[in-house]
C-alpha cells in the first residue's frame, strides 16, 4: 500500500458536503476514514453518514443497575446482616428502603452519564488535533484519510461540490 494522507476540505452548504460524502463513499473510501466537522451539531444521516452505535445508554443503564444494586444492599442486605430490632418493628421498612434505593440509584445513573460523556468525548486529550479555524464561523469541514494516488480524485470531487480551502490537513493545538 501507499503513502496515506490527510486531506481537509471546507463547505459552506451541509447539502454540498452531503452530496461530497456521497460522492467519497462511491470512490469506496471506507467511512472510518471521513470524519465531518461542524460548529452546529448535525444528524449523521443529514450529511449522509450511517447511524453511529452509542454507548452511552449502555453506560448509564449499568450505572443505574449498579447504583440500584448498591442501594438493595444498604437499605435491605446490611439491616439483614445486623439485625436491630426496635420495639417489635421490621427489620426492613418499605418507605425508608424505596428512598435509600431511589437515591443510590439516581445518584449512580448522574455519575456514570457525567463519567460516560467524558469518556465518549475523549477528554482529557492533550495532543494537536485536526482543524480548521473557520469551522468555528459556520463552515463544514470534511477530513479524508487517504491514499496519495487518491489525492487529485478527492480534490476534484470536494471542488466539484463547491469546497473551498482543501488542502493536506496538519495537526495543531487547539
Amino acid at each position: 500500500m501507499g503513502k496515506t494522507v490527510m486531506l481537509m476540505g471546507l463547505f459552506h452548504e451541509s447539502t454540498d458536503t452531503a452530496d461530497a460524502i456521497d460522492r467519497l463513499y462511491e470512490m469506496k473510501i471506507p467511512e472510518e476514514d471521513i470524519l465531518v466537522m461542524t460548529g452546529v451539531p448535525y444528524p449523521e444521516q443529514a450529511l449522509g453518514r450511517h447511524s453511529e452505535w452509542q454507548r452511552m445508554p449502555v453506560i448509564v443503564l449499568v450505572g443505574a443497575l449498579t447504583g440500584f444494586l448498591l442501594g438493595v444492599f444498604l437499605a435491605v442486605g446490611t439491616p439483614t446482616l445486623y439485625p436491630l430490632t426496635v420495639g417489635g418493628r421490621p427489620i426492613i421498612t418499605g418507605p425508608p428502603a424505596a428512598v435509600i434505593i431511589f437515591v443510590f440509584t439516581m445518584m449512580a445513573t448522574i455519575v456514570s452519564t457525567f463519567l460516560g460523556v467524558l469518556w465518549e468525548m475523549g477528554f482529557p486529550s492533550f495532543e494537536n488535533k485536526y482543524y480548521h479555524r473557520l469551522v468555528t464561523s459556520g463552515h463544514l469541514a470534511v477530513l479524508v484519510e487517504c491514499l496519495e494516488s487518491q489525492v487529485d480524485d478527492i480534490h476534484t470531487i470536494m471542488e466539484a461540490h463547491n469546497g473551498h480551502h482543501i488542502q493536506s490537513a496538519e495537526r495543531m493545538a487547539l
